[in-house]
């Protein structure tokens, strides 16, 4: 993969997929999602990246917090990953991802399927500032 300068955060994305493929080839299928994502920040953080897992955010309504979601990864305070094992798609779960996206300062949601049933691994949904309401 070549980092691609008219991605946004192309570079640490790269990397993230690096570090996906690695675990995805490492590791059997079909076990539970929480043993890849262990793998996935162990190496995430190998490469040098900045992880933070399973990071509250508040979902704020007219100034009041009304309730709560959590992001599975937040890499170098640029990008989140949303880390799946589903035999349909990563397609399906682009709602989600626009979701947070919209709800957060995040402009880039990488969408990672340890499915081994499914031909579209991995997703990248861009959602720019000026498409976010109040952001």
């Amino acid at each position: 993969m070549a980092i691609d300068p008219k991605y946004l955060h192309s570079d640490i994305s790269d990397s993230v997929l690096k570090a996906f493929f690695v675990v995805r080839d490492s590791l059997p299928y079909d076990m539970e999602v929480g043993v890849y994502k262990r793998a996935l920040e162990l190496e995430m953080k190998s490469m040098g990246l900045v992880v933070e897992s399973d990071k509250e955010v508040n979902i704020i309504f007219k100034d009041k917090n009304i309730g709560s979601f959590f992001i599975d990864f937040v890499i170098n305070d640029s990008i989140i990953i949303l880390v799946i094992k589903n035999d349909l798609s990563c397609e399906h779960q682009v709602p989600n991802a626009k979701n947070q996206l919209r709800l957060t300062k995040y402009e880039v949601c990488l969408i990672l399927n340890f499915s081994a049933d499914t031909l579209k691994q991995f997703s990248r949904i861009i959602l720019t500032k000026e498409f976010k309401k109040d952001k």
